[in-house]
């Protein structure tokens, strides 16, 4: 049966976004170049721009996937957290895994990249916005997690994923393994899920 447009189109953005997520992974966002994207994804690099008009737009397309994967990720294994395990414990290793992965070291790369391009960064800040709100959600399924006020959900959020960011970010360059589970039993000690 033939593929609509459409399907073509969609199966054309998954690998562009697909290739230039490996890329990132791989090389890094410096030499992350539309042809080396598009080569990856056995694509032209005409290809990549009829569906993003710049690359600062597929960066920020990549951003997004990158945010949508990864909470996709975060919320299927807290789903999956055992009822006769601490909660907020696993939780919490949950997002020390999620943050520390490769996928979420593109993300990485696009912020640090932002820090110059003022163009991805405004992209950046509406993407990470909307997902630290799709982060308050599904943490609010987080059994236990209705103990903490809900006006600090924002501040605990914010807290833990920039604790984690930091922590990935430091692991590839000063690991500091005696630490990752002291982390998580302190963190869990503070929010009162022990």
């Amino acid at each position: 049966m033939a593929r609509t447009q459409q399907q073509r189109r969609a199966e054309t953005v998954a690998r562009l976004l697909d290739a230039g997520i490996e890329t990132i992974i791989e090389i890094g966002y410096a030499r992350a170049s539309a042809a080396i994207i598009a080569k990856r994804a056995g694509l032209s690099v005409g290809a990549l721009f009829r569906h993003y008009p710049t690359m600062g737009d597929f960066m920020a397309a990549t951003g997004h996937e990158v945010l949508r994967r990864q909470l996709d990720l975060f919320g299927k294994r807290v789903a999956e957290i055992p009822a006769d395990k601490p909660a907020l414990e696993s939780a919490l290793t949950i997002l020390r895994d999620v943050t520390g992965n490769d996928t979420n070291a593109v993300l990485y790369e696009l912020m640090v990249a932002a820090r110059t391009d003022a163009a991805l960064r405004a992209t950046l800040q509406h993407v990470l916005t909307e997902y630290a709100a799709k982060i308050d959600e599904v943490a609010a399924g987080v059994p236990g997690i209705d103990n903490l006020d809900p006006d600090l959900l924002p501040v605990v959020r914010a807290l833990l994923t920039n604790a984690f960011d930091g922590a990935a970010l430091l692991r590839g360059v000063l690991p500091t393994p005696d630490l990752e589970d002291k982390r998580i039993a302190l963190l869990t000690d503070l929010l009162g899920g022990r």
